[in-house]
């Protein structure tokens, strides 16, 4: 048997067992030696047939219409001549690019709603056991099911992206501010912020693994998303702003989503942006691996 395949019930051995809800799951991912490849499909359809996973997709596409639409009314006091008074901000192209997509905070907070729910659904709803009937290998489904989910939350993130293109170019051009298509830091800004999105939000997906509870896998996303800034803020207000706080400061989750999407050290204590995005990785892992292993271990 090929070693990157497993082989899923029903397949025609001497002494194998019948089990009708396996064959069904079976039947949803193909025949006999079920492959990564179709256990990847199998996993993106049960994606894009959760009702849940639209409602989600549809909030961050609200988030950013209303991002977008602050912004091009706030562009029209910017430019206003005269400025307005107590506002000296200069309106840059790459400014406007910058203030939407501080808006994927919230998208990433709702992308990891999505991921955990991703796997949390399967045990909620005790379809987990026709599913690894279906794919008996365990490492098999947990990285088929993380690779959708990325798949799934990279679409989504590049259909947003391309919204704010087709808002944010003409209205540049409309004010003359248009940032040159083919510098580097337009577009380093716009992949780096996709990826920290997608990476962020797979922390979720683990958390889904290690709980099996949705509520409890976002409740805990969120404290971990937010609790280190609140901590941190705490912190410095008791020790009056000790250096090994702000030091500490650098390497909680948001902050590493900035220096790493920064594109060059923008503060003097900012991490080099390869090491903080080598560090945000490096938190999902922490999260991930813990649920691939006790996923492959305990009983579904």
């Amino acid at each position: 048997m090929n070693p990157n395949t497993s082989r899923a019930p029903g397949s025609t051995q001497p002494g194998a067992v019948d089990h009708p809800a396996g064959n069904a799951a079976a039947s949803a991912v193909g025949p006999a030696e079920v492959s990564f490849a179709r256990a990847l499909r199998a996993e993106w359809l049960k994606l894009t047939s959760l009702r849940l996973n639209w409602w989600l997709s549809l909030a961050a596409l609200l988030v950013m219409i209303l991002t977008l639409t602050a912004t091009v009314f706030s562009t029209r006091y910017l430019s206003s001549e005269p400025p307005v008074q107590g506002l000296d901000t200069e309106l840059t192209g790459l400014g406007l690019f910058e203030s939407v997509y501080f808006s994927f905070t919230l998208v990433t907070l709702l992308m990891g709603a999505l991921a955990a729910v991703a796997i949390t659904t399967e045990h909620t709803s005790g379809s987990i056991r026709s599913s690894l009937a279906a794919v008996p290998n365990r490492s098999m489904f947990f990285t088929a099911k993380l690779l959708a989910v990325c798949g799934f939350i990279a679409a989504l993130t590049a259909a947003l992206m391309l919204l704010c293109f087709l808002v944010l170019l003409p209205l540049a051009g409309f004010y003359d501010v248009m940032p040159p298509l083919w510098e580097p830091e337009l577009w380093w800004m716009t992949l780096s912020n996709a990826a920290a999105v997608i990476i962020t939000a797979s922390l979720g997906f683990g958390l889904g693994a290690l709980l099996r509870s949705t509520a409890g896998a976002v409740v805990t996303y969120c404290l971990l998303l937010f609790s280190g800034p609140i901590a941190l803020g705490l912190l410095q207000a008791l020790t009056d702003f000790a250096p090994w706080v702000e030091e500490l400061a650098r390497f909680e989750i948001f902050a590493l989503q900035r220096q790493f999407t920064a594109g060059s050290a923008s503060l003097a204590t900012d991490l080099p942006v390869p090491l903080a995005g080598g560090l945000l990785l490096a938190w999902a892992g922490v999260v991930l691996l813990p649920g691939w292993l006790l996923f492959t271990r305990r009983d579904a």
